[in-house]
């Protein structure tokens, strides 16, 4: 057995599927919505988990609990495949305990044909002309991370007059925020409950797949760029089968299956050549991005600090 815990519209199920009738292990599959339930979730679990795909901005908190197992490299041949250009943990440079899974961007998704031009900055968002409906993506780093980036604060700022800042703009702005949504923004973007989500690239483009009508766009004043990672957890049951599933997500052909499915961005170089033309060009649009300094990575803050986001936040929700 081998029990996952994963973001949710994640992962391919048929890579599910085939890592078992490969190895005969059976897969228990769950999902978590944010940061902070993802954390609950591994402190009071009953039936620990064996592999955790988690964002890097928590790496670091995890690592210094001591809640993650150190990796054994030579099951895990497939390391080997990693773009050195996207295989970037900044807690954990020569993986030690996590290996990247995929990476994307914070931003726009949007019904292209209810707005008059398209959306590239947090003032077309917000534009008393346009009127829209907005869902926040309801976490109090990744929310106030984007709003500390268009008031040209870094979004790792440990100021309380900063985060003070972006939580009042993000408060003048609260009657077009409709909704604040876990990892399901793209939802209400579908169903017509809002006009504009604040959402992760690849949950976009797997609706823009479906519908031509939806569109993503980076925020010209900068965005946030997150990689997930496979780590496996001290207490895992399974440790081995842990491995034997990051080596099989390693492969050329998985590693492309798994982007292809979900539109994000792999860190898998083997896997290159086997992406849809789509992705090759997203990969080296965001990479523009970053070489221009508007892409910013979250890093851990200490407690006092994140505290003042938590608080923060919990004003913006009210």
């Amino acid at each position: 057995m081998l029990r996952i815990l994963n973001w949710d519209t994640y992962i391919d199920p048929a890579l599910l599927d085939a890592f078992t009738d490969e190895t005969g292990i059976t897969i228990v599959y769950h999902t978590y919505s944010n940061n902070e339930e993802l954390y609950n979730i591994l402190t009071t679990a009953k039936d620990p988990y064996d592999l955790v795909i988690v964002s890097d901005v928590l790496i670091d908190r995890l690592i210094r609990e001591q809640r993650l197992a150190m990796l054994n490299r030579g099951r895990i041949p497939n390391l080997a495949n990693l773009d050195p250009a996207l295989n970037r943990i900044a807690s954990d440079p020569v993986n030690r305990f996590c290996v990247p899974y995929l990476w994307g961007v914070l931003g726009f998704g949007y019904r292209q044909s209810t707005q008059s031009q398209p959306i590239a900055s947090w003032d077309d968002v917000f534009d008393p002309a346009r009127s829209n409906r907005v869902v926040m993506i309801d976490d109090p780093r990744f929310g106030l991370g984007l709003a500390l980036i268009k008031l040209g604060y870094s979004p790792n700022t440990s100021d309380p007059s900063a985060i003070g800042a972006a939580r009042d703009w993000l408060r003048t702005h609260a009657g077009r925020i409709v909704r604040f949504a876990g990892d399901d923004g793209q939802t209400f973007l579908a169903n017509g409950e809002a006009d504009v989500v604040i959402e992760w690239s690849g949950d976009i483009l797997q609706l823009a797949r479906i519908d031509p009508d939806i569109r993503f766009d980076i925020p010209a004043e900068g965005a946030i760029f997150a990689a997930d990672n496979m780590c496996v957890l001290a207490d895992a049951a399974h440790h081995a089968a842990a491995e034997q599933f990051i080596n099989f997500l390693l492969t050329a052909e998985h590693g492309a299956a798994l982007a292809n499915k979900t539109r994000y961005i792999s860190p898998n170089r083997a896997a290159f050549d086997r992406l849809d033309n789509e992705l090759q060009r997203l990969i080296q649009r965001y990479q523009a991005f970053e070489q221009e300094g508007r892409l910013f990575r979250l890093v851990d803050v200490d407690s006092a600090t994140y505290e003042l986001y938590r608080a923060a936040w919990a004003e913006v929700r009210r």
